[in-house]
């Protein structure tokens, strides 16, 4: 098995142990539309690295059109989870365009039959830029998507950083002549696609955790609160129990926490009492 093939296959389970982990949240998390962009998002970058390892099967015009316009789709969808999780509209017709300009684009170079290095400058510029309008949809995001060095946020920023300098030593490599570069840039490239899926989804995951976790601490918060509440009547000063019956002060307390009441009667109702019956009681004096 040669280099090329031992990284492809090396993607693909790195994606599909990714993929299933998302997919396992999103199924188990309540089923957001955001989880699931992501979701969608990393099965299709899977399918990609499936496309890629078939190259040597199939004819060149396929292995050298379809793989690298999944990569496209896949980064599309990466905005659209990205646009989805800072609730943000989701330009339908804008990415349809992009992934139509990047088909016809393929179809030229294939037409023209021969290696060119503005081919993979074709390539960096869509994916750096779809990664770059990811990256600005999540800044709009809550910050755990985008405050930490390692949020998905700053993933994204690293990747469009990686496939600027990519498209600049491609072009070196081919005013140059500098072959080996040009091989290197390649394996280069195979290796960033595992960093990125790892750091990226890895990073998705944590942050959805973390915005959960903190969904969940305010809610038990609120019910804290709201449990501490006990309704009185402002008359009778009768309290409502949960089932809505209202209660003697006393019966509601027995329930629920076995306190036990004494009763006796303060110098201002002795006093009241003294004045309907004064000859029930001696008067009380406060203290």
């Amino acid at each position: 098995m040669d280099q090329e093939s031992t990284i492809y296959l090396t993607n693909i389970v790195i994606s599909v142990i990714l993929a299933g982990l998302t997919t396992h949240y999103w199924r188990t998390q309540g089923r957001s539309p955001a989880m699931r962009a992501w979701m969608i998002a990393a099965w299709t970058m899977m399918a990609a690295d499936v496309l890629f390892a078939m190259r040597p099967q199939v004819s060149e015009t396929i292995g050298r059109f379809f793989p690298t316009l999944m990569v496209t789709v896949g980064h599309v969808t990466l905005v659209l989870g990205a646009r989805t999780t800072a609730r943000q509209t989701r330009p339908w017709l804008l990415l349809n365009g992009v992934v139509l300009f990047h088909a016809a684009a393929l179809i030229f170079f294939l037409w023209l039959g021969q290696k060119t290095p503005w081919r993979l400058f074709c390539n960096g510029a869509i994916w750096s830029a779809l990664s770059v309008s990811a990256f600005l949809s999540l800044r709009q995001a809550p910050g755990f998507f985008w405050r930490s060095p390692v949020a998905p946020a700053n993933v994204f920023l690293a990747h469009a950083a990686f496939h600027l300098v990519r498209m600049g030593l491609a072009l070196a490599s081919a005013w140059w002549d500098w072959s080996k570069v040009a091989d290197a840039i390649q394996i280069l490239g195979d290796l960033e696609v595992s960093f990125f899926m790892v750091a990226l989804f890895v990073a998705l995951l944590i942050a959805n955790l973390q915005q959960r976790h903190e969904e969940l601490s305010s809610a038990r918060a609120e019910v804290e609160t709201l449990s501490g509440l006990l309704p009185i009547c402002a008359w009778c000063k009768k309290v409502r129990d949960d089932d809505g019956y209202w209660q003697q002060v006393e019966e509601y307390f027995e329930k629920r926490d076995r306190i036990r009441f004494t009763h006796g009667i303060c110098a201002d109702c002795a006093n009241d009492q003294m004045k309907d019956h004064p000859h029930a009681m001696p008067p009380v004096t406060p203290g």
